[in-house]
């Protein structure tokens, strides 16, 4: 039987709680916009055929509904972000 000692190859990597999450936060962050901007763009390929085309009052209550959305994720985001390590006074910076 093998143990740990005799596999090949670096040991697994276990990170910290809070540097996992606040690595997943820092990826959200980056992924916003490009998400923002799908969701925005989202009502052009809506069908615009008459009769079963959705009205434009309709695009413009979801364009306003997701702008409002934004704020509120990226007040979260900007939050937990903020929110940084802590720091030793000790160590250097």
């Amino acid at each position: 039987m093998t143990g740990p000692a005799d596999r090949p190859g670096p040991p697994p990597v276990f990170h910290e709680k809070r540097t996992y999450r606040r690595r997943r936060l820092i990826d959200a962050a980056r992924i916003a916009p490009v998400a923002v901007l799908f969701l925005w763009l989202l009502p052009l390929i809506w069908p615009q055929t008459e009769g079963t085309g959705l009205r434009s009052a309709t695009a413009l209550v979801y364009i306003f509904t997701v702008w409002a959305l934004v704020i509120l994720c990226n007040l979260v985001l900007s939050r937990r972000l903020g929110s940084g390590p802590e720091r030793d006074e000790d160590a250097p910076p």
